[in-house]
């Protein structure tokens, strides 16, 4: 009837409460007494008044009526709020969870799953398996309570009767068995289809410059209704079945009733059954409808909260490239010298993007990185915090390789600042002082000094109050890379990786924090890739890579003197600075 191989991951999560659940299911079963109690006094009172009892009686089962209803509501209400509770309990832990888990997966894992489809997981699927742990496991057990006391007090009044009653009760397991998978797989491909949608959307709201500048609005609208038509066509089949699988329960349903006023009124007519019996035997049966239709909407969350909870497992099941398996607790990055020993990376189908790279530089020292585009500058650079792992050779930190250093202190000690800056939807101090506890606004206000921020900031309407918008959407490409390097800087690393960070600002803004960085660096391990050499000329070495190997390396001055990429890129970029110049 139900998948429940997709409720199995969630047993860790379930198991703190089984002593909710249990006082629940006995909340379930004093509700259904009571539910079933009400008929019962219901039909003693009928044959109270055939057989012409004191009014005194009638007026005892009245109030027991009464008492009876209270109570039921009573019970119900604590039964909901205890169940419920226990499955916002269990949600609000795998909520957590679950985003702990995905901090701790690398970028690969993002590059290939699209961020509206996890957010989708991350809602709406972890709402509809809350749904089949709260009101499906409730309704499910008071569905079964409450059929077994109705069909104890049927049998008590007749079996023969109540056996005739039960027939039409045997076409469910034959609705249960055609609707059950086929509502499982339909809800499946309409969180599918949701989270299309949601990604849909989540790129467009993300790239609206860009979709604005090529002028596709009108395109992505189109795309949007296209999408919007497969979502509400998957639903609308969803419904269907929906309508038929509660339409065949009220049929049985229906069937059930009139096999009691078919049979039961033959027997109450021939005298082979009391009025008050079959008062009662009516309102029990009654009681048997309501299980029968919320079976069907119990199989839909069931089946709902299987497909969503396999689409959580498989985020829960993704593994990071780069874990904690080798590292030592007390190893630590101290002075900062950075080693790499034939040193590559290489995946499936791409093939190599870096091989045999041997880099020995010294602690404080700085290092910079240069090569046209896709020669693997980015994918070395991310190799240093471990963002990206090496399938060959090795990389040590101070004599100790990387993957001894537990990852929380290496990338404490590494300030990584990415060539596509991220901001977040906070205060320019906020993004500032991102990862830093104790950051006073004086210290702010010094980094920003460093990267020639802070006469722009202090124009802004709020100064470092300003909010910068969703990705720093109100922020031009130089002030968004100039805040990440800022944010970076003041975590004070040992080590300080820059990947192409001042391709966006102009020249002179550029010479302005270069200046500042020799000076705030003095000191730190430095990686710089770029393609401005002007930002490695101060550099100790200079490496150039082609096709993910080395092919020079050498002093800015000695890699001017030499034939090479790198002379020509100087003597393009020389030629450059007076033409503009002239202008």
């Amino acid at each position: 009837m139900f998948r429940i191989e997709g409720y199995r991951f969630l047993a860790p999560w379930f198991r703190p409460e089984w002593r909710a659940y249990g006082f629940g299911a006995l909340l379930v079963a004093a509700t259904s007494v009571f539910m079933v109690a009400i008929p019962k006094l219901v039909g003693e009172a009928v044959s109270s008044l055939e057989s012409r009892a004191p009014i005194e009686r009638v007026t005892w089962l009245a109030a027991a009526v009464v008492v009876a209803v209270l109570l039921r509501a009573a019970t119900a209400y604590w039964m909901r709020m205890v169940i419920i509770g226990a499955s916002r309990r269990i949600e609000f832990r795998l909520r957590n969870h679950l985003f702990r888990h995905l901090e701790t997966l690398d970028a690969s894992f993002f590059v290939r799953t699209h961020t509206g489809d996890i957010m989708n997981r991350f809602t709406s699927d972890m709402e509809a398996v809350r749904a089949a742990l709260g009101p499906g496991i409730m309704y499910t057990l008071n569905t079964l309570a409450t059929f077994l006391l109705a069909l104890a007090v049927m049998l008590e009044v007749d079996v023969r009767l109540t056996l005739y009653s039960l027939v039409p009760l045997l076409l469910l397991a034959v609705v249960l068995r055609y609707f059950g998978p086929r509502v499982h797989r339909e809800s499946m491909r309409a969180q599918e289809l949701l989270s299309d949608l949601s990604v849909h959307a989540q790129e467009n709201f993300s790239n609206v410059k860009v979709v604005k500048a090529f002028v596709r609005e009108g395109a992505e609208i189109e795309r949007m209704r296209r999408h919007s038509e497969q979502y509400f066509a998957q639903n609308m089949r969803l419904a269907r079945l929906r309508s038929w699988t509660n339409a065949i329960l009220w049929l049985i349903g229906d069937l059930v009733v009139l096999s009691l006023l078919a049979i039961g009124g033959y027997q109450l007519i021939h005298g082979e059954i009391s009025l008050g019996d079959f008062a009662a035997f009516k309102g029990c049966q009654l009681l048997l409808i309501w299980p029968m239709v919320a079976l069907g909407w119990v199989i839909t969350i069931f089946q709902r909260g299987a497909a969503s909870a396999e689409r959580v497992e498989e985020l829960l099941a993704a593994r990071p490239l780069v874990g904690d398996d080798r590292a030592r607790a007390e190893t630590r990055v101290t002075a900062g010298r950075l080693q790499f020993r034939d040193v590559g990376i290489a995946y499936e189908p791409r093939g190599a993007i870096l091989q045999g790279i041997d880099i020995d530089l010294p602690a404080g020292k700085t290092l910079g990185v240069v090569g046209p585009t896709g020669c693997g500058k980015s994918s070395l650079l991310a190799l240093i915090p471990r963002l990206l792992p090496a399938t060959g050779g090795e990389i040590a930190i101070d004599g100790a390789p990387i993957e001894t250093i537990p990852l929380a202190a290496l990338r404490d000690a590494v300030g990584f600042v990415p060539q596509e800056p991220f901001l977040f939807s906070a205060t320019v101090e906020e993004n500032i002082a991102f990862g830093v506890s104790d950051a006073t606004p004086d210290a702010v206000r010094a980094i920003a000094r460093v990267v020639a921020m802070d006469r722009e900031i202090a124009e802004f309407p709020d100064g470092y109050q300003q909010r910068v918008g969703e990705r720093g959407i109100t922020l031009s490409g130089g002030q968004k890379q100039r805040l990440a390097l800022a944010r970076a800087l003041f975590k004070r690393p040992r080590i300080l990786v820059l990947d192409d960070v001042l391709s966006a600002v102009d020249a002179g803004t550029e010479t302005e924090i270069l200046r500042g960085l020799r000076d705030w660096t003095s000191g730190l391990t430095t990686v710089i890739a770029t393609h401005r050499l002007s930002a490695v000329r101060h550099a100790h070495e200079i490496v150039v890579l082609d096709g993910g190997a080395v092919v020079q390396r050498g002093t800015h001055d000695e890699l001017v003197a030499r034939p090479g990429y790198y002379a020509d890129l100087y003597r393009k970029q020389t030629i450059e600075d007076e033409l503009e110049q002239l202008e």
